[in-house]
């Protein structure tokens, strides 16, 4: 519709990155361990991004005390329900163009955070790296992940 807009999801560490995507989208907890496609693992790769218009981004923060500030609590990034973290996320971005996007606290791991960058932030793909076997090993240890 006419108020629609590109989000780009983004994370602050791999480790969040790996439980918002790879557990999240691709796994089933079977068994005692999250069940994932060997090429769901195999095949991913880290991106790194930098804004080309500003040193840093302008995000709304969505966390701690300026979360509770604006009346909220974490049930706008811990619910499996969309509808209402998404309905802030059309209120931020329309209600000013100096917001690149939100910052709020990760859904699959609440000790990281993770980001929606707005299309219009300038975010621009740096370069993509595919994740190197140890790396991927250590993840797959710590989240008790198997390939299937």
């Amino acid at each position: 519709g006419a108020d629609a807009f590109g989000t780009c999801y983004t994370a602050s560490t791999i480790e969040v990155a790996f439980a918002e995507s790879v557990i999240h989208e691709c796994g089933r907890f079977l068994g005692g361990s999250h069940e994932v496609p060997t090429a769901e693992l195999t095949e991913r790769s880290v991106v790194r991004f930098a804004c080309e218009r500003r040193k840093t981004l302008v995000l709304a923060d969505l966390t701690g005390a300026a979360l509770k500030a604006l009346g909220l609590n974490n049930d706008i990034s811990a619910s499996g329900d969309y509808t209402t973290s998404q309905a802030w996320a059309r209120a931020i971005h329309s209600s000013s163009p100096r917001w690149d996007g939100i910052r709020y606290v990760s859904r699959q791991m609440n000790k990281g955070f993770a980001y929606a960058i707005f299309e219009r932030s300038g975010l621009r793909k740096l370069r993509a790296e595919k994740l190197k076997a140890r790396q991927l090993d250590d993840l797959c240890d710590r989240f008790n992940v198997t390939a299937v």
